[in-house]
């Protein structure tokens, strides 16, 4: 499964690999139905993560990590724009906890590294 970054608003471009062929054995599924459901699941999800991102332990998860790997991203080096990359996804209000699954990197990276 490839996981998508669904902030952009085109979720219905975005979605994982499909078969239409596993619902072929149902005639009354509606594919389109199951791809928009899908697609608004996927964008409520990050939503709510990203309203997660604003909250006053991410902002000291982030200061933290950032202090931790000198604010600088760590694969380019650069100091500008810097974001904290999830590496793997812990339960969320557990990362002060999980800091080695956390990654400072720039905006350019942190992009590269979703693709």
């Amino acid at each position: 499964m490839t996981y998508k970054n669904y902030r952009d608003g085109n979720w219905e471009y975005c979605l994982w690999d499909f078969r239409e062929n596993e619902y072929l054995d149902d005639p009354d599924e509606d594919i389109h139905c199951v791809l928009a459901s899908n697609g608004e699941a996927a964008a409520d999800r990050q939503e709510s993560y990203d309203n997660y991102l604003e909250t006053d332990y991410w902002q000291k998860v982030r200061q933290q990590a950032l202090i931790r790997f000198d604010s600088k991203c760590q694969q380019c080096g650069s100091t500008e724009k810097l974001q904290v990359h999830h590496k793997a996804y812990p339960k969320r209000y557990t990362e002060l906890d999980n800091m080695h699954l956390l990654q400072v990197l720039c905006e350019q990276c942190h992009h590269d590294e979703h693709r």
